[in-house]
Formats: C-alpha cells, structure tokens, sequence
C-alpha cells in the first residue's frame, strides 16, 4: 500500500523549501498523495502566526496549484487551542482507517525535540516519522531524553516498512533544499527586499498584493 504523507508546519509564508520537502515524499517514499495541514496555534513556536489561516491556505493553494495529488487540509486552522499533532494524527487515523500508512514529514531539528511534543511517545502508533536530514540540520537524538534516544533507536526503518506497515517506523530522507526559512522571507518583506526566488511569484504577488509581512501589518 502506497502511504498518505502529512506535512504539517506554520507555512509563514510557504516558499521553495517547504515544495522540495513535500516533493521528497513523492520520489523517496512512493506517497500516493500528500496532505498539508497548516496549524492554528503552534505552541511549540511560543506565538501565533504572523498571517492569518485565510492567507496561508490562499498562499500554499497558489504554490502547490501544478500538484493535483497535493491536498491542503484545514483541520487544524478549525479547532480552537493550541495545535497538538497527536489530535490531528487521531483524527486523521480515524478517518483513513487502521490499516493505512500515514507518513508524516519533519525536518531533524524539528524531531530531535519531539520528546517535548503533547503525549509524543503515543504518535509512533498513530503514524510513521520521515525525518528529513539536511547538511544543514542532521539528525542528532542524543541531546534527547533517554526515553526517546531509546525509543527512535528502536524504530529506524527502510522506506519500504512505511508501505508494508500502517505505523510506527522513523526513515531518514535525504535532500539539499535551497536555505530559506519563513524568517528570512519575513524580514527581507519588512526591509522592502523583494523575496523573488524564495517561494512561486504567484505568491509574491499575492503578498505584495494583501500587503503581508510588512512592519505596519506586525503592529
């Protein structure tokens, strides 16, 4: 069975980073198709977004809009609180059913702290974990808790287990996107820098258009 991957993250802004991310999963795990659930309330991040859900689900539909088995889901943009992954793995295994392989993507650093997630250690039985190791950020658990050192150790996988088992595995892909943060984006927009080249011009015009990012929208 071809997996579903889940690609979750603020997005911003999305730009070429995050489509080289979500590609990767097409080419490395063979996805049948690729869900991206921009979140709500990202506690982790210790603020909410700069722009709004509206605009961040109009940005990702414009740069993933060639991609027809790239799906944008807004479940998370729907429900109030902070945004726990482990509610939206629960509902999204509900919905697929036992049986289907849900891959969700995240970069090394990101992963490295999952240990810090909301009842992390129940997410290996709800979906794999594709980690994607950059040169820029490898995959390091050892400054981990114990109990998650243990717990990754013990589920590093082949590709192939993410079509043969519905859960519970952690693959590395490898991959060398372009060095382009979100952050970067932001505060090349609030200098009045042009960010051409970072994410689709369709995107930039629809920020340049709604007047995103600029340092009087902050205020």
């Amino acid at each position: 069975m071809n997996p579903i991957a889940l690609f979750g993250g603020t997005f911003d802004p999305v730009h070429y980073g995050h489509l080289g991310m979500a590609r990767s999963a097409f080419t490395q795990l063979e996805v049948q198709k690729l869900l991206v659930l921009p979140a709500s309330n990202p506690y982790q991040k210790g603020r909410l977004p700069f722009a709004s859900g509206h605009h961040r689900v109009a940005m990702l539909k414009l740069a993933f809009k060639d991609d027809p088995d790239i799906e944008i889901d807004e479940r998370e943009l729907h429900r109030q609180g902070a945004t726990y992954t482990f509610d939206t793995l629960r509902e999204l295994r509900a919905l697929y059913g036992k049986t289907a392989s849900l891959v969700w993507l995240i970069g090394a650093d990101a992963f490295a702290r999952l240990d810090t997630w909301h009842r992390w250690d129940e997410l290996f039985g709800l979906a794999h974990f594709a980690v994607i190791d950059r040169p820029s950020h490898r995959l390091q658990i050892q400054d981990g808790s114990a109990a998650f050192r243990s717990e990754v150790d013990a589920r590093i996988t082949s590709l192939i287990d993410t079509h043969s088992r519905p859960c519970g595995g952690v693959v590395i892909l490898g991959m060398a996107p372009p060095p382009i943060s979100s952050t970067d984006m932001r505060d090349s927009i609030a200098r009045g820098d042009s960010v051409r080249g970072m994410t689709p011009d369709a995107v930039c015009d629809y920020i340049e258009q709604h007047k995103l990012y600029r340092p009087e929208e902050k205020a």
